[in-house]
């Protein structure tokens, strides 16, 4: 089943790039800086609000904790311990998860996963969220069964027979019957506080030849010609982000030690792959102006929702303060002269042993 593209007209490039060797990770510096495009007399993309067709909550058996809701601001979070995921969990933040996950199947060339892992029995998505990934990959392998899983029930009744969708929080000791194929991990940096305990119950949950993947961003904004300032809102809300997520106890840059982290569990054929998100459209190659008007479309909407409960939280702001400030991170997103980037990083490893 092929995503369904959000109402926006945005045309998404074809080309792949090609893969490193097994047990290797690819240096950013390794790969060629991308060229700005010429800028036009206008900003290419406006401030406005967006929409997807959202997806509805529905799950059974869930503990009554973990349903909960916590109203804050004008937005609603989980009520589990005290909310504790920090992005909120309300019709709008779902509509740009869903646009977030369109995004990163962009990103991986119109691809579900990069392991090269063929017809595995079973599949967990961890922090499965609105349930896209997982209904997709379950339509795509109709024999595989496969395991959804987040804190929120927000996931849709009409599934694919071959998807099932739980709550609970994966961060506490798993108690799986079975074990998986492939673990599939996407966009939790910022969610989990304990990776190393993660990639430790992925490697005692896989079956041998066993894959875990995980697809997520380095939160940490690079510029290679030094059109970005520090003194910009966009350097300072990174600043602002780091600062309160350490505080919390989620760290943001937790990809770059994804790949030593596997080691360490015991994973070989470590492979990682790095994927430039342009803030805008400024490169001047097809793939990565394609990959910037999603990834500006995706920050722009999600700035806000992403600071609020981090910056009201922890650093002690207002929820007017945030706001204001959001719409100066938004007025540097959108400017095509500054050539900045994040590091979208693709990592899989396998866990030794032959298939029984």
């Amino acid at each position: 089943m092929e995503p369904a593209s959000p109402k926006h007209n945005l045309k998404s490039a074809s080309s792949s790039p090609r893969s490193p060797e097994p047990d290797s990770v690819v240096d950013i510096a390794s790969h060629t800086a991308l060229e700005p495009d010429e800028l036009e007399a206008e900003a290419v993309l406006d401030d406005g609000d967006s929409g997807i067709g959202s997806l509805h909550s529905s799950t059974t058996s869930i503990r009554d904790e973990m349903i909960l809701q916590r109203r804050e601001h004008g937005r609603q979070y989980q009520g589990y311990m005290e909310a504790k995921y920090v992005l909120p969990m309300d019709e709008q933040e779902l509509e740009r998860l869903d646009f977030q996950c369109h995004l990163v199947w962009l990103s991986l060339d119109k691809k579900h996963c990069l392991a090269p892992i063929k017809n595995p029995s079973r599949a967990l998505d961890v922090g499965c969220g609105t349930g896209m990934w997982a209904m997709e990959y379950a339509d795509a392998n109709p024999g595989t069964e496969v395991l959804g899983v987040d804190l929120a029930p927000v996931q849709p009744q009409c599934v694919p027979p071959n998807l099932l969708f739980e709550v609970d929080d994966l961060e506490q000791p798993w108690n799986f019957t079975n074990k998986f194929d492939y673990i599939h991990c996407q966009l939790m940096i910022g969610a989990f506080q304990d990776w190393p305990k993660f990639f430790e119950q992925s490697f005692a949950y896989l079956a041998p030849s066993g894959y875990v993947e995980i697809h997520d961003i380095d939160f940490v904004i690079r510029c290679d010609d030094r059109t970005l300032t520090a003194t910009s809102a966009l350097s300072k809300w990174h600043a602002l982000m780091h600062e309160a997520a350490a505080t919390a106890g989620f760290p943001l840059d937790a990809i770059s030690k994804v790949p030593e982290m596997m080691r360490d569990a015991g994973f070989v054929d470590i492979v990682a792959r790095p994927i430039k998100w342009p803030i805008n459209t400024w490169p001047r190659d097809a793939k990565h102006k394609d990959l910037g008007r999603w990834a500006h479309e995706n920050f722009a909407w999600g700035c806000e929702s992403m600071s609020l409960a981090l910056f009201t939280r922890v650093l002690g702001w207002s929820a007017d303060e945030v706001r204001v400030f959001m719409a100066e991170v938004r007025q540097d997103l959108k400017d095509r002269r500054v050539h900045a980037y994040w590091n979208f990083w693709a990592v899989y490893a396998r866990k030794p042993g032959e298939k029984k």
